[in-house]
């Protein structure tokens, strides 16, 4: 008996889902809930009705037991129902807001896709043209320096060169004084009467490198000389305002550029024999320092340094003028008083990046 009104209701209410479901399939999901809400009241209400039109006299174990077992299919497939309509009705829905969705994401990805990639060939535009003007400014830089190194300047150097640049040269100038000096002041020792003459062979030796300056700096300006008189080239005015014109200044430029790259190749035999020939002359009364060989390589290496230093520009000098002890341009010999500032001999006379320039290699004295 219970199970007749289930079924019926169940089909009263599978029609009034059907002539019920609304057109629009955005208001699939309302709907549904209020059928079913429906539906379930009408089991509850015919529920009720059969168990207060069931006599309790009558009611046995068999009546109570059928009487659950009605109740509980109804529950039953009043669930089945309720879940069967809502996944039915559901997943179109569900499926059609799920694609949306997803299009709508996508559209807006490729959209930012297209934005990167404009801004990307942007960058890519700037970032060729930064790379074309880099070029161009290492390619003037270059010409620059170039320009720089072909009039010797100090603040650039030519690596080229080897020995021959400035920074070598300082050294080389230093090592004078520590390795040929001492050889020479020790070839000086197998001379008869000099062996105790230490005043002298330090003047003598200090003599030499003064000397290899003063002739490479009067062969440097003779040489100058000789191009402007066999080209022609007008000098410097009494006024001092120089009347070369820009190729003549070109042509000096090209002159010291090219004896400064051929400073190794320079003949410096003429040098050496001016040298010892002042030698000779002053110290007379020993003749045998002729045969001196320490003497005489000790000289040679002192005229290449000099022509090698008086070639730049700006050319390097030396000073020995100082009678004050400074410790920015001066060393103490050893055996110097630490407490005096008087200096009573120079033993190495100091070295200047051009007249009156900074001392890039100290002076040694005795105080």
């Amino acid at each position: 008996m219970a199970q007749k009104p289930v079924s019926a209701l169940s089909q009263h209410s599978a029609s009034k889902d059907v002539k019920s479901t609304p057109a629009n399939t955005a208001d699939i999901v309302p709907s549904s809930a209020k059928v079913i809400s429906n539906h379930c009241s009408e089991i509850k209400e015919s529920q009720k009705k059969e168990s207060d039109s069931i006599d309790p006299c009558c009611t046995g174990s068999m009546g109570t037991s059928q009487y659950a077992s009605s109740q509980s299919l109804s529950s039953q497939a009043l669930q089945n129902e309720q879940n069967s309509g809502q996944s039915s009705l559901s997943e179109p829905v569900l499926g059609q807001l799920t694609t949306s969705s997803d299009s709508k994401v996508i559209e807006d990805l490729q959209k930012e896709v297209d934005r990167l990639k404009k801004k990307l060939s942007v960058s890519q535009e700037m970032l060729g043209k930064m790379q074309e003007r880099e070029k161009q400014l290492r390619n003037r830089l270059s010409e620059q320096a170039q320009r720089q190194l072909q009039k010797g300047s100090s603040k650039f150097e030519d690596l080229n060169l080897g020995e021959s640049r400035p920074t070598q040269l300082i050294k080389r100038y230093g090592n004078l004084y520590t390795e040929s000096r001492l050889d020479a002041m020790d070839a000086l020792d197998d001379i008869p009467n000099m062996a105790d003459c230490e005043d002298l062979k330090v003047k003598l030796l200090l003599s030499v490198v003064v000397l290899a300056f003063r002739s490479a700096e009067k062969t440097l300006g003779e040489t100058k000389s000789k191009i402007r008189e066999l080209l022609h080239i007008p000098r410097v005015t009494e006024t001092g305002t120089s009347s070369f014109c820009l190729a003549a200044k070109d042509l000096e430029e090209a002159v010291a550029y090219y004896l400064r790259k051929t400073v190794d190749k320079h003949d410096s035999s003429k040098l050496c024999k001016e040298v010892c020939e002042r030698v000779w002359t002053t110290l007379y009364d020993y003749p045998l320092l002729k045969e001196c060989r320490g003497l005489l390589c000790y000289i040679e290496d002192c005229v290449k340094i000099a022509w090698a230093m008086t070639v730049q520009n700006p050319p390097f000098v030396i000073d020995y003028e100082s009678r004050t002890y400074d410790p920015e341009v001066h060393s103490r010999f050893h055996t110097s008083d630490a407490s005096s500032p008087v200096i009573k001999s120079v033993l190495w006379p100091m070295l200047l990046e051009g007249e009156g320039g900074a001392c890039v290699s100290k002076g040694v004295v005795l105080t």
